[in-house]
């Protein structure tokens, strides 16, 4: 009787430690995107795309911390949206 709960907290274990390193991975993918903005100069070219791309890095990571990894996800990629846009509309992005 005990073998199929501890086969189903290992599901659940991996499953927690699987979503958190996505997590971390697509801050790290964030933070990247927001420093090549920075280095191509969108604080200056663009900078309501680079400070809403800081921003949302900002809120991503207070809700990683919080343990909320799907609010923290939304605002990832909106990061990265806006930092790309950024990256563009600076001259650095790809022509």
């Amino acid at each position: 009787m005990k073998r199929p709960w501890v086969v189903l907290l290992a599901v659940v274990l991996c499953a927690g430690l699987v979503a958190g390193c996505a997590t971390a991975n697509a801050l790290q993918n964030a933070r990247d995107s927001v420093a090549k903005a920075k280095a191509a100069g969108a604080e200056t070219k663009a900078p309501f795309e680079y400070y809403a791309a800081e921003a949302y890095l900002g809120k991503a990571i207070h809700q990683a911390d919080k343990g909320d990894n799907k609010q923290a996800a939304i605002f990832t990629k909106q990061s990265q949206d806006y930092s790309n846009k950024a990256l563009q509309m600076a001259g650095g992005g790809a022509k």
